[in-house]
C-alpha cells in the first residue's frame, strides 16, 4: 500500500468501548467547529503526533451530513478545502437529509467521533492519526431496520487557485500545492470510484444490500507530506493494513492517550480531585500536543509551534523551553526533541536562534531569547531521570550561557543585558521576550567590542535572575556528571551574582526589584514581572521577597480579576486590551510569580492566585481555547487561541498546587 506526504482518510469502525469509558470525562473540552471558506480561514482543529495536518467539525449551521472541515495544512496554516468526507446517503433510493437525522459530535483526546442517526440508519465516522504523516477515517453504517441499498457518496471540497487535482489508480485523490510543495493523498479502500472535477473530489460506493442490524465500513487514508520527502518519509510504514484490519490502529491511539492522561494525573495535587480542573489539564495537554509538528526539511528533530494559528512556520526558542518543561511529565524524549530542535542550531560562539524554520534561511539569528534552556533540561531530567539527555546537552548549555557573559554584558561588569546581533532596539526587545514592555521605553542601543555584540543600555533583573538559575542548575548536572570542582565554582560565581542583584537591583524604599540604567546606574521603576522573577530563582532574601509579595497582592497593583499581569494597574501607560506586554496576563509570568511565592511559604497567596487564573481567564472551564494573554480587568481572552506556553505552565501552576 502506498502512502504519502498527503491526506489519506480510512473509514473504518467505531471507537472501543473502553476509550470511551475512560476519556467520557473529557468530551468536547475543545470546540474544533468551524467552517473555512478560503485557504487562511479555520481557526481550530484536531492534530496529533507531530502530524502537518488536521481536522475540524462542520458546524452544524451548514446542514452537511457526516464529513469533517478541511483538511488544514500545518505547513503554511491553510485550509486544503472547506470540508471533507460529506456523505450523502441514499436508501432505497431516496437522499437521507441532515435535518431529519440525530447528530452527536464528540471531540475526545486523540479522536474524533461523529454520528448521524436516522430512524433505521446510523452513519459514525471517525478519526484518529497513526503516524506523523498519516491520519485515518473511518465511516460506519449500520442499519437498524428491515432490508435496504444504501449508497453514499463521500465528496470533498479543494481552493482551485492554490491546488492541483487528480485521481490515482481509481480510488485515490492526489492534491498538490506547487508553491509550498505540500501534497496530500486521500485513498479510499476497495469499493470505492474516485473522481476529481471542478474543485470537488467525491468517492463513490456501489450499492450494497443491508440486511437488519447488518454494518459495513469504509475506510479512507489521509495522508500529507511534502513532495521532496524520501519515499520513507513521506509513507512511513503502517504495522498492519487499515483497510483489511483498522481496529488495532484505532486501539493503539487510544491506548497512548490513555497513557498520557494516566501520566498527567500521577501529580496529586489537590486540583485534579475536581472533574472542571481535571477537564481544564486536558485541554492543555491537547492543545500541547496538536501544536506537536514531526522533523521536516530543515527541522531537523520534532518540535512544537507556538501555536498553530499564526505560527504555523517553525519554533520559537522560549516557547520551545516552557512547552518542554511540561511535555516531559507525559512524553519525555518529545520534550528532548524541543531542545535539540533548537540547539541543532547553534552557532560556534554558542548562540542559540530566536527563531528556526522548516526554511533555514529564515531562521531569526537577529537576537535569542531569556537562558531557560537549563532549567527546562532540569525539568525534563527531573520527569524521567535520564542522565544521558544531561551529558548529551551539558557543554552546549555551558558554551550558550557562557555566550551572554562574551556578547550581553556590554561593560563586562557581571550583569548582562538584552540586546541584537544587527544593532537593532527591535531585535533586542524581542530578545528580552518582552517585545514592548514599558521598561524599555528610553532605552538605547551600545555597540560592545566583539563584532555583532549590542546591548540595551539597562541591565535587566530577569535576565540576570534568569543567569543565576542557570549557573545553579549547570553546577547541578556538573556534580551529576562528576566535575565537583567545576560545580563548585559554578556555585560560587552563582552566589556572587545573586548578591549583586539583590543589592543593586532592589529599591528597598520601594520594596521591588527593578532594570538598572547603565550610565548612571539609577533604577528604572516601573513595576512588571521581572520584579518578581528573583522570587522564582530564590535570590531575594526574605524581607525582600515579603516586600515583593505585598505588591504582587495588591488589587490595585497585580491582584486584579486575572492576576500578575505585565504591567501595574496604576501606571498610566497600561493597556490591558492591546498592550501585548503593557498590562496583558500572560501565563508564563504568571507562574514564575507564584512559583516565586511558594519558595518563601506564601503557599495560601500562591493558591488564591492560580483559583483566580484558572477560574476567571475567559473560556477555561469552558469549551474555548487556551489563549496567548488575557485581560487582567476582565478576563477576555487575547490575541492567538491554541497557545502552547500558556498550557504549559497552567499545567505547571496546577502540579504545584497545595
Amino acid at each position: 500500500m502506498k502512502y504519502i506526504w498527503l491526506f489519506v482518510i480510512l473509514l473504518c469502525g467505531c471507537a472501543g468501548q473502553s476509550f470511551l469509558n475512560v476519556q467520557a470525562d473529557y468530551r468536547n473540552v475543545l470546540n474544533i467547529s468551524n467552517w473555512p471558506q478560503g485557504i487562511r480561514e479555520g481557526v481550530s482543529l484536531f492534530s496529533d503526533l507531530g502530524a502537518w495536518h488536521g481536522f475540524a467539525f462542520i458546524p452544524d449551521s451548514v446542514g452537511m451530513a457526516g464529513g469533517f472541515s478541511g483538511p488544514m495544512s500545518m505547513a503554511s496554516n491553510y485550509a486544503v478545502g472547506s470540508y471533507t468526507a460529506v456523505a450523502s446517503v441514499v436508501v432505497d433510493g431516496v437522499l437521507q437529509e441532515v435535518t431529519n437525522a440525530i447528530v452527536e459530535k464528540s471531540y475526545f483526546p486523540g479522536r474524533m467521533i461523529q454520528s448521524f442517526t436516522w430512524e433505521t440508519l446510523t452513519l459514525t465516522q471517525e478519526i484518529v492519526f497513526v503516524n506523523n504523516r498519516t491520519s485515518l477515517l473511518r465511516t460506519r453504517v449500520r442499519n437498524t431496520g428491515g432490508p435496504k441499498e444504501v449508497k453514499i457518496i463521500y465528496e470533498g471540497s479543494f481552493f482551485t487557485q492554490y491546488f492541483q487535482g487528480q485521481v490515482i489508480d481509481g480510488r485515490t485523490v492526489y492534491l498538490e500545492f506547487p508553491a509550498t510543495k505540500c501534497c496530500f493523498e486521500i485513498e479510499a479502500g476497495e469499493g470505492c470510484h474516485a473522481v476529481v472535477r471542478d474543485g470537488k473530489y467525491r468517492f463513490e460506493t456501489e450499492v450494497r444490500k443491508f440486511g437488519r442490524g447488518e454494518e459495513r465500513e469504509d475506510m479512507f487514508v489521509y495522508s500529507a507530506y511534502f513532495n521532496d520527502e524520501p519515499e520513507h518519509v513521506k509513507h512511513p510504514v503502517l504495522e498492519g493494513n487499515p483497510f483489511e484490519e483498522s481496529e488495532p490502529f484505532f486501539e493503539m491511539a487510544a491506548q497512548r492517550w490513555e497513557r498520557y492522561i494516566e501520566k498527567l494525573f500521577e501529580n496529586k495535587s489537590e486540583l485534579f480531585t475536581n472533574l472542571k480542573y481535571r477537564r481544564i489539564a486536558v485541554k492543555c495537554l491537547m492543545t500541547l500536543m496538536a501544536n506537536w509538528r514531526s522533523a521536516a526539511h530543515d527541522l531537523l528533530h520534532d518540535g512544537g509551534y507556538p501555536s498553530y494559528w499564526g505560527f504555523s512556520t517553525g519554533f520559537w526558542s522560549w516557547d520551545s523551553w516552557k512547552i518542554a518543561a511540561a511535555i516531559g511529565r507525559w512524553e519525555p524524549e518529545l520534550a528532548k526533541d524541543h531542545i535539540r530542535a533548537l540547539f541543532d542550531y547553534q552557532t560556534e560562539e554558542g548562540m542559540i536562534p530566536d527563531f528556526v524554520s522548516r526554511i533555514k534561511y529564515i531562521n531569526n539569528l537577529r537576537d535569542t531569547k531569556p537562558p531557560l534552556a537549563s532549567w527546562a533540561v532540569e525539568e525534563i531530567y527531573d520527569a524521567d531521570g535520564d542522565l544521558s539527555f544531561v551529558e548529551e546537552m551539558f557543554d552546549r548549555l555551558l558554551r550558550y550561557h557562557n555566550w551572554w557573559y562574551a556578547y550581553r554584558d556590554v561593560d563586562q561588569n557581571g550583569l548582562c543585558e538584552y540586546g541584537a546581533t544587527d544593532g537593532t532596539l527591535q531585535a533586542a526587545a524581542w530578545e528580552s521576550g518582552m517585545d514592548n514592555a514599558v521598561r524599555f521605553d528610553s532605552t538605547e542601543m551600545l555597540k560592545g567590542e566583539l563584532p555583532k555584540a549590542w546591548s540595551m543600555s539597562q541591565e535587566s533583573v530577569d535576565l540576570n535572575t534568569y543567569l543565576y538559575d542557570e549557573k545553579m542548575t549547570l553546577a547541578r548536572f556538573a556534580r551529576l556528571l562528576n566535575r565537583e570542582e567545576f560545580a563548585n565554582q559554578l556555585e560560587k560565581d552563582a552566589g556572587i551574582l545573586a548578591d549583586r542583584i539583590r543589592q543593586i537591583m532592589f529599591d528597598d524604599e520601594n520594596g521591588y526589584f527593578f532594570d538598572v540604567r547603565l550610565k548612571s546606574h539609577a533604577l528604572i521603576p516601573v513595576y512588571g514581572p521581572e520584579g518578581w522573577l528573583p522570587l522564582w530563582a530564590g535570590v531575594a532574601n526574605q524581607k525582600q521577597a515579603d516586600q515583593v509579595r505585598n505588591i504582587m497582592m495588591d488589587v490595585n497593583r497585580f491582584n486584579s480579576f486575572v492576576p500578575l499581569g505585565t504591567l501595574d494597574l496604576s501606571h498610566p501607560r497600561l493597556e490591558p486590551e492591546r498592550g501585548y506586554w503593557r498590562g496583558p496576563v500572560w501565563l508564563d509570568q504568571a507562574y514564575f510569580g507564584i512559583r516565586g511565592l511558594r519558595n518563601y511559604g506564601y503557599d495560601k497567596e500562591a493558591n488564591e492566585l492560580t483559583l483566580k487564573i484558572l477560574n476567571n481567564c475567559q473560556g477555561l472551564l469552558g469549551d474555548q481555547p487556551v489563549h496567548e494573554n488575557y485581560n487582567p480587568l476582565t478576563g477576555e481572552t487575547l490575541n492567538a487561541p491554541h497557545f502552547g506556553w500558556s498550557s504549559a505552565h497552567l499545567l505547571l501552576m496546577m502540579f504545584e498546587y497545595k
